[in-house]
């Protein structure tokens, strides 16, 4: 089903039968579950470009009954954007067509620059990593999540893929758990666009590391959102502790993709997380720094750190935030980061958080 919207950022939207060039739509995509079962979908611009700008959405993560914000009077878990009290995640399920449109891809004079326009949804509480169906509740009353966050994703670049054949430059980024996402499944990415001229860009996404945090909540995370069914192929389960493995894997297995990580060592959103599964105030710090000691290690694998608290750094500059206020490392913007990346300046390289 395709529907088209003519909006602007946040706005109402106007649906029609057929969706023309240029325009903001939607399609459903089949076999996807969103976490209460409803089906979830992508929104693109056809543009006629060959280049294609891929954004994943975040909105946080859940994995048991109040942090999946399950209510004992309703049979079902609403996640924090519908309103679930102490709910972490966000919508779970289909959330609204234009809940989370990324700027960038309705500017056509953005640090990316034009392009056609395709966007993830995220509507499954497990950082794009699960194949998982789990009742948070009990046999008689049951509060059931369908963590399927990898197999929309996959879905989703396959219909990119089939979308877009013919492009020659794709940049995708992810938003905090959609920068988890693009590093789980950069496999995934680089199977179906790996031809191309690909950038691939972790947006706060911050590396989950079991030695800075405890192991055995690790474990049961990943063991509820059963992703051991959706390990990248070349990785077994006796391999992944946590998400080391996969910056490892990454950058063994794709040094040719240009891959950054984004992030801020006090990030107030991932700070909260840790300390629910067993960290302290360091641990996203240290994290940042384990995970650049890998990326050093690589070619074409970056980071951009600093020491601020902010979350998600492409979006401060979407909203409008004046260049000279935007994150900053070495002197260099985040902006201008990102251009030199895309732009593959000689210049582009990895800054340490000062």
């Amino acid at each position: 089903m395709r529907r088209l919207l003519v909006t602007f950022f946040f706005s109402p939207f106007v649906l029609f039968a057929a969706c023309e060039k240029g325009q903001l739509c939607q399609m459903d995509i089949p076999g996807s579950q969103c976490a209460d079962g409803s089906e979830s979908y992508v929104s693109y611009i056809d543009r006629g470009s060959e280049n294609l700008f891929v954004y994943v959405q975040g909105g946080g993560a859940c994995f048991d009954a109040v942090t999946c914000g399950c209510r004992l009077k309703e049979n079902n878990c609403k996640g924090s954007n519908e309103g679930g009290e102490g709910a972490t995640a966000g919508y779970l399920s289909r959330p609204p067509f234009d809940s989370q449109i990324h700027p960038w891809g309705l500017n056509e004079n953005g640090p990316i620059g034009s392009g056609n326009y395709f966007e993830i949804v995220y509507c499954t509480g497990d950082v794009y990593t699960g194949a998982g169906r789990v009742n948070y509740g009990n046999i008689l009353l049951p509060r059931v999540v369908r963590h399927m966050g990898a197999v929309n994703f996959r879905l989703s670049i396959d219909k990119a893929k089939e979308m877009f054949p013919n492009v020659k430059k794709v940049t995708i980024i992810g938003a905090s758990a959609g920068g988890v996402g693009v590093t789980y499944n950069l496999n995934h990415i680089a199977r179906n666009f790996g031809q191309t001229e690909l950038f691939v860009i972790n947006d706060s996404g911050i590396p989950i590391l079991a030695k800075y945090l405890q192991v055995n909540k690790i474990q049961s995370v990943l063991e509820k959102w059963n992703v051991k069914a959706t390990l990248p192929d070349g990785l077994t389960q006796d391999d992944l502790v946590d998400f080391e493995e996969i910056y490892e894997f990454n950058a063994s297995q794709f040094p040719g993709v240009k891959f950054a990580l984004l992030g801020a060592t006090r990030d107030v959103v991932f700070d909260g997380y840790f300390q629910l599964l067993g960290g302290n105030s360091n641990s996203v710090k240290l994290s940042l720094e384990a995970t650049s000691q890998v990326l050093d290690k690589t070619t074409n694998h970056k980071y951009f750190l600093n020491n601020g608290r902010w979350h998600t750094a492409t979006f401060l500059s979407s909203f409008g935030m004046p260049k000279e206020a935007l994150p900053k490392s070495h002197g260099v913007n985040i902006e201008d980061w990102i251009a030199q990346m895309v732009g593959n300046s000689s210049e582009w390289r990895s800054l340490t958080a000062e």
